[in-house]
């Protein structure tokens, strides 16, 4: 199976610490991989660095499409502004772009698309209204069509709004739709969400803790619908989860960091006996340390 994301020697510098050294890994096209690790050994800033939030001191992040055509991520954020860059409007309209609006934006629109451990919703708006800001950059944003009210602008408006629904209706959430975020119980905001996330159009899919807080039931049902994203809509699934039950069914790959390093990949059962991993997580006992 052919790689969507690789990523290769991914290093990040906060001053003098450095939060990932020379990670690398790949994420298989249609497949759910799963990144875990002990509190702080760099999960969430890889995370970060995929979806935008922090731009990597040094390596690479290729997204490749379905023909064999990739872009590097990375490249894609831009730095910071130089000399050079008024030369290229393409490339000053890029760093200009994500200066604006932030790396995350570039990233989704690249196939990108994230949900977070703390959920951060738009808490005020509807469940509906929640789905349909997530498609603004789908949809015809022209002025003078929504001014005009062309038949393409309207017509884009109602693919927004039937997409919504669908994936209100997916999650079992349809009788939500007119309700307040905020208002929703913490499970059912977890999996607005998601869905909110997909009315993206995500190539690629990162859930951060996605069954942080959840009851046994909520986790199952959650372990059912990535199942069948992956499955019935050809998504690819990339997950940080302290829920060694949950990833152990789900995943097809597991990638262990540990003080900002992979120190094991591979299959759930393969991973799982691994004793550097083991170390990892519970430590080494004391006669054994001497």
């Amino acid at each position: 199976m052919a790689s969507l994301l690789t990523v290769h020697d991914l290093t990040m510098r906060f001053g003098g610490v450095l939060a990932l050294n020379g990670v690398g890994f790949d994420v298989r096209r249609g497949s759910v991989t799963a990144l875990i690790g002990p509190n702080g050994a760099g999960k969430t800033t890889v995370f970060n660095c995929l979806t935008g939030f922090y731009r990597p001191s040094s390596g690479a992040i290729r997204l490749t499409d379905a023909d064999g055509v990739s872009v590097d991520l990375i490249e894609i954020l831009g730095g910071p502004f130089r000399r050079q860059d008024l030369r290229s409007p393409r490339a000053f309209g890029r760093r200009l772009y994500c200066k604006m609006f932030g790396g995350a934006a570039l990233a989704a629109r690249a196939g990108v698309v994230r949900t977070f451990q703390n959920i951060r919703l738009f808490k005020e708006m509807t469940a509906f209204e929640n789905l349909l800001v997530a498609q603004r950059a789908r949809v015809n944003n022209n002025l003078l069509a929504g001014l005009l009210s062309t038949r393409a602008y309207r017509d884009a408006e109602a693919e927004a709004r039937e997409r919504a629904w669908y994936w209100l209706d997916f999650f079992r959430l349809a009788e939500d739709g007119n309700r307040l975020a905020g208002e929703l119980a913490y499970g059912r905001q977890r999996r607005l969400e998601i869905a909110r996330a997909m009315c993206a159009g995500p190539r690629l899919l990162c859930l951060d803790e996605p069954a942080a807080g959840l009851n046994p039931n909520e986790t199952r049902e959650l372990s059912e619908w990535i199942l069948s994203l992956r499955r019935g809509h050809g998504v690819t699934v990339c997950l940080i989860e302290h829920d060694m039950g949950l990833v152990m069914e789900i995943s097809d790959q597991v990638v262990v960091l540990d003080h900002g390093q992979v120190i094991a990949s591979g299959r759930p059962e393969k991973v799982r006996d691994n004793p550097v991993v083991l170390e990892a997580y519970l430590g080494v006992p004391e006669e054994e340390g001497r």
